[in-house]
């Protein structure tokens, strides 16, 4: 592994004769030169603050370092030329090693050139530059100092925020004080704390649980928040008895805000009818409503085939649900109630010959359609016939005129999704390979509200939310993730 040092070399980093030097530029030259004719010339140079920073690194390793990149400036405006500190760089690398025993094994000048030094902007993308073309790969790095003294601001800020990026965690600083000697800080530690912090935060405002559990990981975040994030990934997943366990460790280990939270949202009471056995119609509306949830997530990450795979389980749902309520058959297929709930199904249509006569008129891409099969054919022309003012066994008609035009508007908006469930088939996650963009959503699907505006896939789904009087407004998942993001922050401040 490497030991690497970088520099940024200021315009007090070299010293001659015990004088700091006016117009860097020319001085260092004229000293560059001497150094060529004279090397023992070097015996007139200190370097006040990289000297003492190099001999209290080697305390820490001496068996030596490995590199040690210096950064002299070479600018192109002439009016602050004479700032310039290329010929600095070249000196110190020139003279250091052998002053430490031969205890940096390469020393480098580089140069940060054809940009104002004193602009961060330019600063950060010439240090990217230079960095990358170091003689060494950053995966081998051990740890990589750098030494914030000399330089512009905007140049050692550059170079802490570039070091951090291609080094992370195992960048350090070392800061000389005037007159005292070289400290270890924790600005690098604290910039990729800030990172990490923000990826987290970031991945959280998307509704990304799983993704910031290993960044929430990383930075210790605060007892019982991981579990509680782990616990909406797992619902996230349909995982309910996994994320209850995770929402018991969260109470567990939290501490009172979040403990508080837990009980205002209700979030252990929100578990309870999906961990129901059986296919009851109160689970089948929880359901719903997490399937819901669980399908706007899906568009936000643009994951639109995985989103499509959802608007067929919906549109299947939500199709049970209006068959089990119109027409009291269930359509559990569990192994435990299979057969009989199949047997009730076949009697239940044999009773009613006008609907058992309407089904046999029906056709499925040409065949007569099956109606002993509880799928989704048999469960729309049930529900067609229903709508259309089919009468039940008793002779009277199965809806009244008022929830015979409810069920109407409904179904007509859960058939709106038709062309999403034919193009989910010509997907990766249902038939074919067919390609799949939100544009292609969008023009496959565009009914409209009453005041003339188009529905989006998402606002479709929660139009039937509503309709089917399913709650989806108190989201667990923002409230989470906003929880989440606050107790983070309140940490780091």
């Amino acid at each position: 592994m490497t030991v690497v040092v970088l520099c940024n070399v200021g315009s007090r980093d070299v010293a001659f004769d015990g004088q700091f030097l006016d117009r860097a530029r020319e001085r260092g030259e004229e000293i560059w030169n001497l150094l060529q004719r004279d090397p023992a010339a070097a015996e007139r140079l200190t370097f006040p603050i990289i000297e003492p920073s190099l001999r209290e690194l080697l305390r820490s390793h001496p068996e030596g370092l490995d590199l040690l990149a210096l950064f002299g400036t070479d600018q192109e405006d002439p009016r602050f030329r004479h700032t310039d500190t290329l010929f600095f760089a070249q000196i110190i690398a020139q003279v250091l090693p052998g002053r430490l025993g031969g205890k940096v094994r390469r020393a480098e000048a580089r140069t940060i050139a054809r940009i104002n030094p004193s602009l961060y902007d330019e600063a950060f993308e010439a240090m990217g530059r230079l960095l990358r073309e170091l003689p060494c790969d950053p995966r081998e790095v051990e740890v990589c100092y750098v030494v914030l003294a000399g330089g512009t601001p905007a140049c050692n800020t550059a170079l802490l925020l570039q070091g951090v990026r291609y080094y992370g965690d195992r960048l350090q600083t070392v800061y000389l004080p005037q007159g005292r000697e070289p400290v270890f800080l924790r600005a690098g530690q604290q910039v990729v704390r800030a990172f990490q912090e923000e990826a987290a935060v970031e991945r959280l405002r998307h509704l990304d649980f799983a993704n910031a559990l290993p960044l929430l990981e990383r930075l210790g975040a605060p007892p019982g928040l991981i579990p509680l994030v782990r616990y909406a990934a797992r619902r996230l997943d349909f995982d309910f008895e996994a994320a209850q366990e995770a929402l018991r460790e969260a109470y567990r280990d939290g501490d009172r805000a979040l403990r508080q939270f837990i009980d205002e949202r209700r979030l252990r009471d929100d578990l309870d009818p999906l961990l129901r056995e059986g296919e009851g119609r109160s689970r089948l509306k929880a359901l719903l409503r997490e399937l819901f949830w669980n399908a706007r997530i899906t568009y936000l990450h643009r994951r639109y085939a995985d989103f499509l795979g959802r608007v067929y389980r919906l549109q299947e749902a939500v199709l049970r649900l209006l068959v089990e309520e119109i027409y009291g058959l269930s359509t559990d297929l569990s192994p435990a109630v299979r057969e009989e709930n199949l047997r009730r199904w076949a009697e239940g249509i044999q009773s009613n010959p006008a609907l058992r006569e309407y089904l046999e008129r029906q056709l499925v891409e040409g065949h007569p359609l099956d109606w002993r099969s509880v799928s989704r054919p048999t469960y729309k022309a049930m529900l067609a016939y229903a709508v259309e003012g089919g009468k039940g066994a008793d002779g009277h008609p199965l809806l009244p005129e008022e929830r015979r035009r409810r069920y109407e508007a409904l179904l007509r908006r859960v058939n709106q999704l038709d062309p999403l469930v034919e193009l989910r088939h010509r997907t990766i996650i249902g038939h074919d390979f067919h390609g799949v963009s939100e544009e292609s959503l969008r023009a496959r699907y565009a009914p409209k509200r009453s005041d003339g505006r188009v529905l989006t896939p998402v606002e479709g789904l929660e139009e039937i939310m509503r309709m089917l009087e399913v709650d989806i407004q108190a989201d667990p998942y923002r409230a989470i993730a906003e929880f989440a993001e606050g107790h983070l922050r309140q940490r780091a401040a």
